[in-house]
């Protein structure tokens, strides 16, 4: 399986672990194999910052997770108001520049790896929808490329809907998941909530990042990492630098969310 294979099936397969830092995260990071020793894209990205909104309509962030290895990025768990069987979780990896055919062929290669790894995982009736073109900020002057994707599978003798949305935005790969049980949510209407909550979350979500050589998406210098963060939104600081130099990364990511 490819390394945005993994990426997709973790994030698909485990929809009933609560812990984003158990097995699987670790088996991601032994996958990647020698991908840790070299410098992450070659060497292309330097700094990111990541602001996200705490609140998406209905959905509140919950959760926080940096994974050890840098090329597997960062996760955050979205609560639906008081539900405990209902999350969304969004991730943020590194992409680099790829073009629209790179992207798509790479998004359909690998659906195979999602339903691979459901069978792995012991799911039985996995039944996955074609991937079809979505954006988040349609009609826009450089609208944001995406894949969307609806499935069902089951597990435990429970039916579940399952939706997952990828896009490429901004040299990072953006993708959410969310799964409900088929009793409560039909597959249609589960991705159809995820649509939404990644269009609402588009238009409050920044991502900024240095690459050698130049900066992209903006400023991004030292009086801009010390700027406070608005009200409602948080921020994640990453500084890839220190690891292409062999040095354990730093970043200024918060885990706990109150």
């Amino acid at each position: 399986m490819t390394r945005l294979g993994l990426w997709l099936g973790v994030g698909m397969s485990l929809l009933g672990v609560q812990d984003m830092s158990g097995a699987t995260t670790e088996q991601a990071s032994n996958d990647a194999g020698d991908a840790q020793q070299q410098p992450l894209l070659g060497g292309l990205l330097q700094q990111s910052r990541i602001l996200y909104p705490l609140q998406v309509g209905e959905w509140n962030a919950t959760a926080e997770h940096l994974y050890d290895d840098q090329q597997h990025g960062v996760s955050i768990r979205y609560a639906h108001g008081q539900d405990r069987d209902r999350w969304i979780d969004l991730y943020f990896y590194p992409a680099g520049y790829l073009s629209s055919s790179q992207f798509s062929e790479m998004a359909h290669e690998e659906a195979d790896g999602i339903r691979l790894a459901h069978r792995e995982a012991g799911s039985t009736a996995v039944d996955m929808g074609a991937l079809r073109s979505f954006s988040p900020d349609a009609g826009a002057a450089s609208a944001i490329e995406g894949v969307a994707m609806d499935m069902g599978f089951t597990c435990d003798d429970i039916p579940y809907s399952s939706a997952m949305i990828l896009t490429l935005d901004r040299l990072y790969f953006v993708k959410a998941r969310y799964s409900i049980e088929e009793a409560r949510l039909s597959r249609r209407d589960t991705l159809q909530q995820l649509q939404d909550f990644v269009v609402a979350l588009q238009s409050r979500l920044t991502l900024r990042s240095v690459v050698a050589g130049a900066t992209t998406m903006g400023p991004l210098n030292g009086e801009a990492f010390a700027s406070s963060t608005p009200d409602g939104l948080r921020e994640i600081r990453l500084d890839y630098r220190v690891a292409a130099e062999g040095v354990q990364p730093t970043t200024g990511v918060r885990i706990m969310i109150a």
